[in-house]
């Protein structure tokens, strides 16, 4: 499949019953942060960009597929999603500064009476506002065959909007495991791992010269976050594994290599959002990056980010609960967004558009000192005061 324009990137999402969001949209630019308390809904959030991708994949892909992966609609639906209105929507605008709305893709679904898959009730590509295809399922239409597939997936049908099939199919979801990571079976699993699983395979399968100075740059910064760190390389076992091998300073004049089965978790996490940076691909999606790593090494994330984004405008979509995160130089109130708990599920607010943040900040405080308190659980103080369990 060919690379998708690399201008183009997520400009607003609105999700309706999806999961822990009844209803709920934000506008995005080339970097968003997404902060709230545990279980507000940011892994789901995240999800719904996976979901999309799925939708596209060659293999294992598709729209039941994805349903099922997901347990079925049972479990993708809102519990606050009521009566009529309790189909399952997603509508996403992909573009750019200038046609922000160039492409815009929403699917409606729902599981109808006893039928045995969940169903397209609703599906509209748009390019530039006007409609190029639609399907609709009527009242009167008893087979639900023909809705069990998306347009997107079709290639017979898809001709008139494959740049958005390509762009959805470069969606990149990153979680490192180190365990994962560290289970030489994985390295030759020909599946894609959104833990890590396939990133030595990944690694190894890249053009020798590029791979090269990819882990040049790598090293560089693993030598200033990691203690006595000197070298990275790749190389093969005996039975044709790849592995990752790291050279530490000692007492002798040569360094001393280990293998990635001894990296501690914080240098697999590090070298994995390195090497997801480095990468040619479309939106990449980072869950909790912060992950055992230092505050300081945290604080230089965005950072790393920003100047990868200016040579590959490649978007990059973080959940966190990192104060140092958020507490990042060069971070704007437009790019932090708010997951707010409430009766009728989550919601999402823009830290740009909540007046309280705004003034908080105009007054001296960091933008962590703003957010961050609003993304904590209620009267999280009163936990410690919980008797011996």
């Amino acid at each position: 499949m060919k690379k998708p324009p690399s201008h183009l990137r997520f400009t607003h999402i609105r999700l309706v019953n999806w999961r822990n969001f009844l209803k709920a949209e934000a506008s995005l630019g080339g970097r968003a942060f997404f902060v709230g308390p545990n279980a507000s809904g940011k892994s789901n959030l995240l999800d719904a960009f996976r979901f999309l991708r799925d939708l596209v994949k060659p293999v294992g892909g598709g729209f039941v597929s994805a349903v099922e992966a997901r347990n079925g609609i049972s479990a993708i639906r809102c519990l606050q999603a009521r009566g009529r209105n309790s189909y399952v929507e997603i509508d996403v605008s992909v573009g750019n500064d200038e046609e922000p709305a160039l492409w815009s893709y929403r699917i409606r679904f729902t599981k109808v009476g006893r039928e045995p898959f969940a169903t397209i009730a609703e599906e509209d590509i748009k390019l530039r506002g006007e409609t190029i295809k639609l399907q609709k399922r009527g009242k009167d239409d008893v087979d639900f065959l023909p809705f069990t597939q998306t347009l997107l997936q079709q290639a017979s049908t898809n001709i008139d909007f494959r740049d958005l099939v390509t762009f959805f199919a470069s969606i990149r979801y990153l979680h490192v495991v180190p365990q994962i990571v560290r289970d030489p079976r994985r390295s030759l699993d020909d599946k894609e791992d959104p833990f890590g699983g396939d990133l030595l395979k990944r690694i190894s399968e890249t053009n020798q010269r590029t791979r090269e100075s990819r882990l040049k740059r790598i090293a560089q910064a693993l030598s200033i976050a990691v203690p006595q760190f000197v070298d990275l390389k790749l190389d093969q076992d005996s039975e044709g594994r790849p592995h990752l091998k790291a050279g530490f300073k000692h007492w002798r004049p040569n360094p001393s290599y280990q293998t990635e089965e001894v990296f501690s978790d914080g240098t697999l996490r590090l070298i994995g959002f390195l090497w997801s940076l480095s990468e040619n691909e479309g939106p990449l999606l980072l869950e909790e990056p912060e992950l055992s790593l230092h505050a300081d090494v945290v604080r230089q994330l965005p950072s790393m980010m920003h100047r990868t984004q200016r040579h590959k405008s490649r978007q990059i979509i973080v959940t966190t609960h990192s104060d140092a995160m958020v507490d990042s130089e060069g971070i704007g109130l437009n790019e932090v967004f708010i997951l707010k708990v409430g009766d009728i599920g989550t919601t999402i607010e823009s830290g740009i558009d909540d007046n309280e943040i705004v003034e908080q900040v105009r007054g001296g405080f960091t933008l962590a000192e703003a957010v961050m308190p609003k993304a904590r659980p209620r009267d999280i103080t009163q936990l410690s005061f919980i008797g011996e369990l």
